[in-house]
């Protein structure tokens, strides 16, 4: 097949999955990559400017580009976020049929967690609330646009029709077992969780669950973050709560697979994640993953057999953080589990021999 593949996303699952579905479909389809028209260089600091760019220019150039697309003939457009929208404007413009990867809709749009700020001054509140309900609107037109839409998960299928009203088919995500595997090499007494300082992440109620485990075998929290977001104010917490953390920014593949085997833990307990690609990542290493009973970890972590699900409380997430560091023979159990548990679901070949399958249903 022919097919167009538009993407532009900053680091993190979103942009390795398009990476990785990228690298296998190239072994027998011709794939073109085309980029979301960037931003143009007086928008680049003032909040006014990026929001006229993401709602207005971005409309102008992606239906340029997606004139372009169509123009050349592809079998089919494979369209994910932007960094402007989780639905992007070229998906209303193109003609050739697209497939629509929608990791989750735009999360502050539809989201009470995630509402306006009420200690904002009056005049921001409405500016942020005008400017909300019409990305909003913008989100829903474009992906009721899409021809197929495919979702992570089964939580992010029910999470894309509550938000836009359109039916996704679920396809799982995967890892690269020849980049993340169990390595011998010894373990250290740290627990690892993976996330930016962002509200959703809830990066603090794991600071908070580890200050809560006995010191005699309380370990060091390692943060290792995507992107190289602030984070003075977690710093800052985990002082006040006695917590020891080693911030770890930007890694590659290759020290990310090291530092999930180093680990005796990963913490997964972010809000209503979609998918949580670092929940294989780290079952593929043969570490145990500890998550809160919520979005996509319920369909990646077996309770039990591949590590532990959880309330989202700390005293039960400490709970569960000792009876881990306090069984070494039940830690090396549910490593084992992991890494089958992976190469049998959670496998980027697994992933892509579905999407081939939608690819070609839809094609013209």
């Amino acid at each position: 097949m022919k097919i167009a593949f538009f993407s532009d996303l900053p680091s993190g699952g979103a942009s390795r999955t398009m990476e990785e579905v990228q690298k296998l479909l190239n072994k027998k389809h011709k794939i073109t990559l085309f980029s979301d028209p960037k931003n143009s260089k007086w928008t680049s600091r003032n909040r006014l400017f990026i929001d006229l760019e993401s709602i207005i220019l971005q409309r102008i150039k992606q239906r340029k580009l997606a004139k372009h697309i169509d123009s050349k003939n592809f079998d089919l457009c494979f369209v994910s976020h932007d960094r402007h929208s989780q639905a992007p404007w070229i998906l209303r413009f193109l003609k050739t049929p697209t497939v629509f990867l929608c990791q989750e809709p735009t999360r502050a749009l539809f989201e009470e967690f995630l509402k306006i700020d009420p200690s904002l001054p009056l005049p921001n509140r409405i500016y942020e609330k005008i400017n909300r309900q019409v990305r909003k609107n913008i989100e829903i037109v474009s992906a009721k646009k899409a021809t197929v839409t495919v979702a992570n998960s089964y939580f992010s299928v029910e999470s894309i029709f509550r938000s836009y009203g359109v039916n996704a088919i679920p396809v799982h995500l995967g890892v690269d077992p020849k980049e993340y595997f169990p390595k011998k090499i010894a373990k250290k007494n740290q627990l690892l969780v993976i996330g930016n300082n962002e509200p959703q992440k809830d990066l603090k109620l794991s600071i908070e669950a580890v200050s809560l485990v006995d010191k005699k075998i309380r370990p060091v929290l390692v943060i290792a973050s995507p992107r190289k977001n602030s984070m003075k104010p977690i710093v800052n917490f985990a002082k006040k709560k006695g917590v020891d953390i080693k911030l770890l920014l930007s890694l590659s593949q290759k020290d990310l697979c090291t530092v999930y085997n180093q680990s005796r833990v990963t913490l997964a307990l972010a809000h209503l994640e979609p998918f949580g690609l670092s929940v294989v990542e780290s079952m593929a290493c043969g570490t145990p993953v500890i998550a809160v009973c919520e979005g996509g970890f319920r369909e990646t972590v077996t309770h039990k057999k591949t590590g532990l699900l959880t309330e989202r409380n700390p005293q039960k997430i400490a709970d569960s953080i000792s009876m881990l560091l306090s069984n070494s023979e039940l830690q090396s159990e549910m490593g084992k589990n992991g890494v089958e548990a992976v190469k049998k679901f959670f496998t980027w070949e697994k992933t892509v021999s579905k999407l081939e399958k939608i690819f070609y249903e839809t094609k013209k």
